[in-house]
């Protein structure tokens, strides 16, 4: 799917599954061995100035995503990470990537996933990273909101959007205030 589109251009969303049998850990944080399911969903696009059409661009607080994206950037305590992530010639271009495993455990189903942006990992370490989840959050939001999607494709992206929020917050109820 290639489609161009105000303020978020270019997007293609890819998905790989697959299974195996290994070690996880489980939601008792003891290792457990057992059937494996993995999913991978790659999100490239291009994020520029222009609202998406049905926007409500007169909303308190509202910036076009290119601004969302570059801001969060900025508040990463580590400014090297932001630099690997916006090296390239389209500093808007975004490809986040999201490798996530799910497993069956006799205490309920553990699910865990891991984050590539732009080719650097980006696991939540720091308070400052929360606020790039938080961007990265609305974008795949609005692109479930504003783009007509296949069900396939639509259910692998509400899967990254849920397991980035997933991860925030988790983060934020271990996190010492």
């Amino acid at each position: 799917m290639n489609v161009s589109f105000t303020g978020i251009k270019n997007l293609d969303i890819k998905t790989f599954k697959a299974d195996g049998y290994g070690f996880y850990l489980n939601n008792a944080h003891s290792i457990e061995q057992g059937d494996k399911y993995y999913t991978l969903v790659s999100l490239k696009a291009d994020l520029d100035g222009t609202p998406l059409r049905g926007e409500n661009i007169e909303a308190e607080g509202y910036k076009p995503h290119i601004i969302q994206f570059l801001e969060s950037l900025q508040k990463l305590r580590h400014f090297v990470l932001a630099q690997k992530i916006l090296q390239g010639d389209n500093p808007g271009e975004i490809e986040l990537i999201m490798k996530h495993f799910k497993a069956p455990d006799n205490l309920g189903e553990v699910n865990q996933a891991s984050f590539t942006l732009n080719g650097q990992e980006i696991p939540i370490v720091h308070r400052n990273i929360l606020p790039l989840y938080s961007c990265l959050a609305r974008i795949t939001k609005d692109i479930l909101n504003f783009f007509n999607l296949s069900a396939e494709t639509r259910k692998s992206l509400q899967l990254m959007n849920d397991s980035i929020s997933r991860n925030a917050v988790e983060f934020i109820e271990n996190m010492n205030l």
